[in-house]
């Protein structure tokens, strides 16, 4: 699977949170199917929790949210996203 192609097309495609807060938010209304962290994403241990307590899993993307927003085509950092549509994208296969 290639997860750049994946992380772009679920953008293009699909409905995606950016940042910390936002997918916070997305994991406690019970909306997101995935959640991607940045190696240093702020709050990481309080969203994976969070996410484990509402049975979202959560993918830790092997670089930073410098690495990570290129990675989905954006030209900006992206530390944490919460997926909830996944559109034409194969990203949910991340979960497993």
């Amino acid at each position: 699977m290639d997860v750049q192609r994946s992380l772009r097309t679920v953008f293009a495609t699909g409905k995606v949170l950016v940042g910390s807060d936002q997918t916070a938010k997305a994991v406690a209304r019970g909306e997101a199917k995935l959640v991607i962290l940045a190696s240093n994403a702020p709050g990481a241990e309080g969203l994976r929790a969070a996410a484990a307590k509402k049975r979202v899993p959560v993918y830790a993307f092997d670089g930073m949210g410098t690495a990570l927003g290129p990675a989905c085509g954006k030209p900006f950092a992206i530390s944490a996203l919460a997926v909830l549509d996944a559109g034409t994208s194969d990203v949910l296969q991340l979960a497993k």
